[in-house]
């Protein structure tokens, strides 16, 4: 529960920053929903929040964007919201004498953030986070642990404006995966994800 509790405090300090100088917003309407396909890969997992070491991981995402504000003449909230057709472990399982496991799954992110600031006309930054609803093929990464398991994910990345109508992005992402203490083990899994996204307006 302390890390989850760590991980709701941190995506609610980033919503606080992403809502702070309300004077310089500006909300966006009649705007097009911006489509996007974002793929990542982890070579290593890391001890931090989740306690699960040498883990590769690979994602796949298929979502929506949308500007929701706008703040002075460069930057952009959007709101986020996404499917994972596919999530992929290979780690050593503790509780099987660190036996190499692989585990699939997908799942849904209902709900993220996405902040924008553009550095000129071809180059912008970009800051994020979402939460996601995962389930896993099996009980995971433990026996005692869970299929349904819960991810936040900050991330960074930069976008090249290839045209008017497509975006390509690459950054890392830090992904954090557990069952938030509703398992009888919660041993997590901390993944650094170098990702490649491309949006379509």
């Amino acid at each position: 529960m302390i890390r989850f509790s760590k991980a709701t405090l941190f995506i609610l300090f980033f919503l606080v920053f992403l809502s702070g100088n309300l004077s310089a917003q500006k909300k966006l309407a009649d705007y097009p929903i911006q489509f996007r396909v974002w793929s990542g890969y982890s070579f290593n997992s890391v001890y931090f929040l989740g306690k699960t070491t040498n883990a590769k991981s690979a994602i796949v995402g298929i979502g929506f964007k949308t500007p929701i504000r706008k703040y002075g003449s460069d930057v952009l909230l959007y709101y986020t919201t996404d499917l994972i057709p596919y999530i992929y472990f290979d780690y050593p399982k503790r509780d099987d004498n660190d036996r190499p496991t692989e585990r699939q799954g997908l799942g849904i992110s209902p709900i993220g953030f996405l902040l924008e600031k553009k550095i000129n006309s071809f180059l912008s930054y970009e800051l994020s986070v979402s939460g996601s609803f995962i389930l896993i093929d099996d009980e995971f990464p433990t026996d005692n642990g869970r299929k349904l398991n819960f991810t936040f994910d900050p991330s960074f990345a930069l976008q090249a404006n290839l045209s008017e109508s497509v975006n390509l992005s690459g950054g890392y992402k830090f992904h954090h995966i557990s069952n938030a203490q509703t398992g009888k083990e919660n041993p997590g899994l901390d993944s650094n994800f170098l990702f490649l996204s491309i949006t379509i307006k």
